[in-house]
């Protein structure tokens, strides 16, 4: 037992990081490096982050409903992206995708943290961390660019841990960055605080302290919301992201169809309101109850104020229009993995035996990465399906385009501050630029630039390749451009001397 209790694991966990990174990376940097990732999200991001990284509000231009004229907190309140902003001098159209990958890293740590305060076994502590490392929502968030939900969500493990340290004003802390993340990352903390008040129902002072964070946080939300937000769209642009049909028109409508018409929502948690025979929108929601239930979600019945921080988790996901939403794809379920590592491993931690905790870890290990690898195999979304995420196949690493010729290309045809518009996969890796556009938008763009992978024609549907190349062959035969390279792949016009 002395064995299991002494520290033999902090190197040991040390490996398990550097070998997870290198994992991530083998998803995230292999993707972005072979032009997997795309304009929404990571082109409107690094835009924001380079005009941040120069001292200056971004006005996006890669997101048409801003049009280059209002702000990108307009979109989403993301202010923590100007803290990675002097990154970009060190990893260029890497850098949120690094960033990324770090703090998931991190979210690990806490976890270990956690499970060290809870138990005092350091050993499930490294268990515990291999979970949170292996869980399914990790894998899916990496496999789509980069979102401040995953840096949001990973540091709630550390929220978790100083709470039940008592550490009252580090969880203050930290909430805070979280609600700097993204709006709806606000209404979270509500949530996060108010679970920990739950927990804390017998102590008063805590009680009453995370009662008062759950309150101010929600202070908080409806600032950004009613104010910040709109202060930011300066009446040109309304909040673009609340879609939920089924509950109403409105947040306030939807706050009166929760509390009262539960027959219209309940059904919800479970059955699509679409009818199709796609699995992807009828069995999203039953695939994503049961990765949870098989993740440790179950623990969530018996330490119920955990369940109560994934209420608007659940709510923003299966009362969405948007089937996407409702599984375990992208990044929609990264803030499940904290929640439910912290809420199987609490309970553990609670087993007498270390023997009986080592094996129920264990035991929880094997059923996550079951879980995740069913994940992998399952992954749908388009254009590059699983393409994306299995790293461990020989497809992964290979592309349908000469991906290493055409960083050189772009390098040496494309000037760094011209205007340009290009195709989603191109756009992230052009984006340091006062205007880039998504391809087929060209505006005033002085360089177009279009490549056909045979897979990602966005914004045209998948079955309009012929659109797109039609879009693509008019500008090249147009009198205001001239071809300056060509390829059977890509093509890069220039727009000539004079030309509006």
């Amino acid at each position: 037992m002395k064995f299991f209790q002494r520290n033999h694991t902090l190197y040991l966990c040390i490996l398990t990081t550097i070998v997870y990174a290198v994992i991530y990376s083998s998803i995230s940097l292999w993707n972005h490096y072979v032009f997997r990732t795309f304009a929404y999200d990571l082109g409107i991001k690094n835009q924001a982050l380079w005009d941040y990284a120069h001292f200056r509000m971004n006005y996006n231009t890669v997101l048409h409903e801003l049009n280059g004229e209002i702000n990108i907190l307009a979109n989403h309140f993301e202010p923590v992206i100007m803290l990675f902003s002097p990154l970009y001098y060190l990893f260029g159209s890497y850098t949120l995708l690094v960033v990324q990958i770090f703090f998931i890293l991190l979210g690990g740590w806490g976890i270990r943290r956690l499970v060290i305060h809870q138990s005092g076994n350091e050993w499930l502590a490294l268990t515990g961390m291999l979970v949170f490392y292996s869980m399914w929502g990790v894998f899916a968030a990496l496999s789509f660019d980069f979102h401040t939900n995953v840096v949001a969500a990973s540091v709630v493990s550390w929220f978790l841990a100083f709470s039940f340290e008592r550490r009252w004003v580090h969880s203050l802390l930290i909430l805070l960055f979280i609600i700097l993340c993204k709006e709806n990352m606000a209404l979270w903390a509500v949530f996060l605080a108010a679970g920990m008040a739950i927990y804390y129902w017998n102590e008063k002072k805590y009680r009453w302290i995370y009662t008062g964070l759950s309150l101010a946080s929600l202070g908080v939300f409806v600032l950004i919301m009613k104010v910040i937000i709109p202060y930011y769209a300066e009446g040109k642009l309304l909040y673009i992201h609340f879609k939920y049909a089924a509950l109403g028109a409105t947040m306030e409508e939807s706050i009166i169809t929760l509390l009262t018409s539960p027959g219209k929502w309940i059904p919800l948690i479970w059955k699509s309101p679409i009818e199709s025979s796609d699995p992807f929108i009828r069995d999203s929601k039953i695939w994503l109850h049961t990765a949870v239930a098989l993740s440790g979600g179950v623990f969530m019945l018996i330490r119920p104020y955990f369940l109560v921080m994934l209420i608007p988790i659940y709510a923003q996901k299966l009362f969405s229009d948007d089937p996407i939403r409702w599984g375990i794809f992208s990044h929609y379920s990264i803030e499940f993995v904290p929640i439910i590592t912290a809420a199987a491993f609490t309970l553990i931690s609670s087993f007498k035996s270390w023997k009986v905790q080592l094996l129920s870890a264990g035991l929880l290990l094997i059923s996550v990465a079951d879980v995740t690898k069913d994940l992998m195999d399952r992954w749908n979304p388009n254009p590059y399906k699983n393409l994306n995420v299995q790293f461990y196949t020989q497809a992964h690493y290979t592309r349908e385009i000469n991906y290493r010729a055409y960083h050189k290309i772009l390098a040496y045809y494309i000037p760094k501050h011209a205007a340009v518009s290009a195709n989603s996969f191109l756009v992230p890796h052009l984006a340091f630029r006062k205007k880039i556009y998504q391809f087929p938008v060209i505006k005033d763009a002085e360089y177009v630039v279009v490549c056909d992978d045979f897979r990602n024609y966005y914004p045209f549907g998948l079955d309009q390749r012929v659109f797109f190349l039609s879009t693509r062959d008019s500008l090249e035969s147009s009198p205001q451009f001239n071809t300056i390279f060509k390829d059977q792949r890509m093509v890069i016009l220039k727009r000539k001397e004079n030309e509006p």
